[in-house]
């Protein structure tokens, strides 16, 4: 009979080589009358999940493509077909290969594979061996490498800008500076940091300076470092991310940190607290010192996105007890953050002010629906544009009321509410974005009483204002092109060509 071997090896003991695995199942194949003509193998793979085991995935996608010329599977064990956390999920597979007509036998279990109730339990039970297995050996290691950090050793990942990995022998005498790529080959090595070149010594401390002394913005120290050309490691240019890893990882104050992250078993990364860090200070010479780093953290600390909703909430009762009126919208106020915070914590300003227990005198009942039926036209007319766009097969990227369209540029959307001047002329008020004079614009106007849309009107550009601009018939006339639905709004677009 013809059959596949599934081979696995991860950093298990030796009884677990590929070469073992295949003996084994060689002679399994031997006593069974089965002729292998197929190997599956994932070395150097955890058995944890089907992800990251190309392997098994291309076994089960010839099992369910009918591309599979063998009837049965010879597997080592139960725990080289997977240590899955979850049992059902290694059964979830062998019953995929059953339903094919092709049976898995395990080669090293003193049961057989048949069916039988016997079977099923012994299954159950060494699937559940080897999950917990996973998880006990997995807080082992763990704790291990908790022990390791706290007598100042570096367990694994790379140095980062400004510093080097230091090798050390068993002694703890240094060895040798490792380069990128090179590690350790002695199990009685060990690593710990040190300092890098002196001039990226110097951007860190410089980093420090331009946040803490300078006040500049993580982006900007960002763009100004990019600008200077000074690269990020070998290649890489200066993020804000990056910039926000050297001001916040308390490594540059010479201690070793372990456990910032956890990702147990193949889960997600989770960030765990300070509390559950593990810190060895003074390890190594710092690049700046413990009272720096603490003033960035509180300043940090201090900025508008890692204030928690319940402290922007009481700065905004705060404001408005001390000066009787609503926050200015969409102005800065001192350190208060931005009203556009608020409406993105908290799903729009009525709901901040009701969390307070406040009722601004400008937004009465009739002023709020008056809100949300504009915001509901606007809403319509960017699906009406939506579904222009796509009949006319037009390419697009979708923003925030928005539309990139390919090779004919970026088209804004705003909506224009009518009112009439004393004089008795009509006249309409769009609030407009900064960018909007980059770009063409879409002004949706709507007819008097704002409840309905009266026409569309393209403008390849738009005055450049703090709030926005008004509109008349004849300005609208001279500028811009009117359209009566979303459809001629497209054809007017495709039409004039760039």
């Amino acid at each position: 009979m013809r059959a596949a071997e599934y081979v696995r090896v991860s950093t298990d003991l030796q009884q677990y080589s590929i070469v073992n695995q295949q003996a084994a199942i060689v002679e399994y194949a031997a006593q069974h009358n089965f002729e292998i003509v197929k190997t599956y193998s994932d070395p150097a793979k955890s058995g944890l999940d089907i992800k990251h085991r190309p392997g098994l995935q291309s076994l089960i996608d010839d099992v369910l493509g009918g591309r599979a010329d063998f009837q049965a599977v010879l597997v080592f064990d139960i725990s080289r077909w997977g240590r899955f956390q979850d049992g059902d999920e290694a059964a979830c597979y062998e019953f995929l290969c059953r339903r094919a007509g092709i049976a898995v036998h395990y080669c090293a279990e003193p049961f057989p594979n048949d069916g039988s109730s016997a079977s099923l339990v012994l299954k159950m039970v060494k699937r559940a061996m080897a999950a917990e297995y996973s998880r006990e050996l997995s807080a082992k290691t763990h704790a291990g490498q908790c022990r390791l950090v706290a007598i100042g050793f570096k367990i694994g990942g790379i140095a980062g800008f400004g510093l080097r990995r230091l090798l050390l022998d068993s002694k703890g005498q240094p060895k040798m500076v490792l380069q990128e790529g090179e590690h350790k080959n002695l199990a009685t090595d060990r690593v710990t940091y040190t300092l890098g070149p002196d001039e990226e010594v110097r951007v860190v401390r410089e980093i420090y300076s331009m946040f803490l002394d300078q006040n500049m913005s993580r982006y900007k120290i960002a763009r100004l470092l990019n600008e200077r050309g000074i690269k990020y490691g070998k290649f890489g240019s200066w993020t804000f991310y990056r910039v926000d890893l050297i001001l916040t990882h308390p490594k540059y104050t010479g201690c070793i940190v372990f456990n910032r992250t956890s990702a147990k078993l193949k889960s997600k990364v989770v960030y765990n607290s300070r509390e559950q860090w593990v810190v060895r200070p003074d390890t190594f010479p710092a690049i700046v010192s413990q009272d720096v780093f603490n003033r960035v953290q509180a300043k940090l600390d201090n900025s508008v996105n890692r204030r928690s909703d319940e402290r922007l909430l009481v700065e905004l009762k705060t404001y408005i007890q001390t000066h009787g009126k609503p926050l200015p919208v969409p102005a800065h106020v001192g350190n208060l953050a931005a009203p556009s915070t608020y409406v993105r914590r908290f799903g729009g300003w009525m709901r901040a002010y009701e969390k307070i227990q406040y009722q601004p005198a400008r937004y009465t009942p009739a002023t709020l629906e008056k809100y949300r039926r504009v915001a509901a036209l606007r809403m319509n007319a960017m699906a009406e544009l939506r579904q222009a766009f796509l009949n006319n097969h037009v390419r697009f990227v979708e923003g925030k009321m928005q539309f990139n369209l390919r090779g004919r540029g970026r088209f804004l959307l705003e909506v224009a509410r009518s009112y009439t001047t004393k004089k008795g002329i009509v006249r309409w008020t769009v609030h407009s974005k900064r960018l909007s004079p980059k770009y063409g614009v879409i002004v949706n106007r709507l007819q008097q009483g704002n409840s309905l849309v009266k026409d569309f009107v393209i403008l390849p550009k738009v005055p450049r204002t703090t709030w926005g601009f008004w509109l008349s018939d004849e300005l609208v006339e001279q500028a811009g092109t009117i359209c009566r639905s979303a459809g001629e709004v497209v054809g007017a677009i495709i039409a004039a060509r760039p």
